[in-house]
């Protein structure tokens, strides 16, 4: 619930701060008095969009805040983690500044908790906490896709609602999925024959990682072939094949050694080390004399290597890729060309999928039409009897629902249908109903459906406009039964309204002469004030001039409210 307003500098305000309480909340003040201003401070402060026009002195800066309580809505606290705003305490803070630039324009700046944040994030937790109640949203009775939204609020469909949306989704991803795999085959077709034709000439080039780097190696070894020649011939010698080759040399400091080793004990053991180092360098003959074999290369081995070369040039300008990128090329086609031959069985898969999909969303749909013909009519049976409280005993009420194309909030078309007389057919609102009747019908469904609202403030701005007498008692019954479910703060100029209020707040405007000024401020009246509120009851009853008639009128509707207050509680 809303626990605190605090505004400073908006329009005529200069500095007003308003704790608020459970139940029933009034605002009363002569016309004019300012009492919107309040509400549109805090739609301000909730995400609406300020213009230039907001400040009451332009030289200052507008601030406005407000303290929630935080209801146990699961919802409500995954979506402050999700924007990375605590949840741990049971308040939540809304702030937002707002200056005006050198250069025109606005600086604006708002804050959740302190944590700076935007104004769509307010807009977004703001609709878990409180909703505002006007006659737009009485025109908004008028939009079907606002009725199914009541309708579900009422029978707790939505759970089921979003489980239909995401199968909805998902069929819809699948059938464009099926769209586009039929419009890239039947690209395909089109390109097949040329696509087989760059895939065969791929393939009969038995491409490979690596060979590319592999054939430029060996061409460079056979354009240097002669000089790799002779020094391999070099090696051989020093190592093996010359008269003092270093093994011959080895084998000689071997005996050396040995006579060394027969003459003195105290000499150096080498021989064993002189061995390893003989079958080292016989090691290193062998390979040598391995790899100059292997420079024996015909004329006929080097043309091929030019010619697979060659080859492999032709194919990447040709593809404008290099080798990697022609596998890849080929891996493609061959993929596409398997597809298309597959493509019979592919589009069977497919097909078999979307229809499950839509098997287990056309299933759900089912479900969610029972449930609102359902629900419909006990809701259609509810409203009835609140209207009946708000004269409108012979006001009809019915709720209907037929089949319509699928869409992302299922099959039915549902149509709030609605006549005040007898002997006249229900028909839909949108067409039936004037704005009087609006404004109790919508109160009757807020009544209906506050047990089972989730928002913890409701705010109604005037929706009691243009009534009167028994009517207007029978609206001030309303609110007040609905102010039991959660926390109803309403701007009134309704005595019968205001007399059912647990806390009464006053708007006045105050003139300031030393700057030539008009504000606004605000005062509750307070327990032992009952003969001010009285007095107020009096002045909404009767104007500037209150009789003696209209203040016995107040107490009479004091002592209504009261009777009503035991009764209901």
């Amino acid at each position: 619930m809303l626990k605190l307003l605090s505004i400073s500098n908006f329009k005529l305000i200069d500095k007003l701060s308003c704790e608020f309480n459970s139940g029933l909340t009034v605002l009363t003040g002569e016309t004019g008095a300012g009492k919107s201003i309040i509400l549109s401070a805090l739609n301000t402060l909730l995400g609406e969009k300020p213009g230039v026009d907001v400040f009451q002195d332009k030289t200052r800066p507008v601030t406005i805040s407000a303290i929630f309580s935080l209801p146990q809505n699961p919802i409500l606290h995954k979506q402050l983690s999700e924007f990375g705003l605590s949840s741990e305490h049971d308040e939540i803070i809304f702030r937002r500044n707002l200056s005006l630039k050198s250069h025109g324009g606005l600086n604006n700046r708002i804050y959740i908790n302190d944590q700076p944040t935007t104004g769509s994030t307010v807009t977004t937790i703001a609709t878990s906490l409180v909703e505002f109640v006007d006659q737009h949203q009485q025109q908004s009775l008028r939009n079907p896709s606002e009725l199914l939204n009541l309708l579900d609020t009422y029978g707790d469909l939505f759970p089921l609602r979003g489980e239909y949306a995401k199968c909805f989704q998902e069929h819809r991803q699948l059938e464009q999925q099926l769209r586009a795999w039929e419009q890239k085959t039947n690209d395909a077709a089109r390109q097949m024959d040329y696509y087989c034709h760059q895939l065969a000439e791929l393939d009969d080039a038995n491409l490979s990682h690596g060979e590319e780097d592999e054939l430029l190696s060996l061409r460079l070894q056979y354009q240097q072939i002669g000089k790799l020649k002779e020094l391999t011939r070099e090696a051989d010698e020093l190592t093996y094949t010359s008269s003092n080759s270093i093994i011959d040399n080895c084998y000689r400091l071997q005996e050396i050694a040995a006579e060394l080793t027969r003459r003195d004990s105290h000499a150096p053991q080498t021989e064993e080390i002189l061995t390893e180092i003989i079958d080292t360098l016989q090691e290193v003959y062998k390979r040598n004399n391995l790899y100059t074999n292997n420079l024996e290369v015909d004329e006929q081995t080097i043309d091929e290597t030019e010619e697979r070369l060659a080859i492999l040039e032709r194919l990447k300008r040709k593809f404008a890729t290099n080798i990697e990128g022609l596998i890849e090329l080929r891996d493609d086609l061959k993929g596409q060309v398997t597809n298309f031959e597959n493509r019979d069985n592919e589009r069977e898969k497919k097909i078999v999928e979307l229809g499950k999909k839509e098997k287990i969303m056309l299933d759900i749909a089912a479900q969610l039409s029972a449930g609102r013909q359902k629900h419909g009519s006990a809701l259609a049976e509810e409203v009835s009897q609140h209207l009946n409280h708000l004269n409108l005993s012979q006001a009809r009420f019915l709720i209907t629902r037929k089949d319509a194309p699928t869409s992302t909030t299922g099959k039915d078309q549902i149509s709030f249908c609605f006549s005040a007389n007898p002997g006249e057919e229900p028909a839909p609102i949108d067409k039936n109903a004037s704005g009087g009747e609006l404004s109790r019908l919508l109160l009757a469904l807020k009544t209906a459906l506050a047990h089972r609202h989730q928002v913890p403030t409701l705010i109604f701005d005037e929706v009691d406009t243009g009534l009167g007498g028994g009517t207007a008692a029978a609206v001030g019954r309303k609110i007040a039964e609905i102010a039991k479910e959660c926390q109803v703060i309403t701007v009134t100029h309704l005595p019968q309204v205001a007399a059912f209020a647990d806390q009464h707040l006053v708007i006045d405007k105050v003139s300031c002469p030393q700057n030539e000024r008009t504000l606004i401020e605000i005062n509750e009246f307070s327990s032992t004030q009952e003969l001010e509120r009285i007095h107020e009851l009096a002045r909404m009853g009767s104007g500037k001039e209150i009789t003696i008639e209209a203040e016995e009128h107040a107490k009479a509707l004091r002592k209504e409210a009261e009777k009503f207050r035991q009764k209901v509680d």
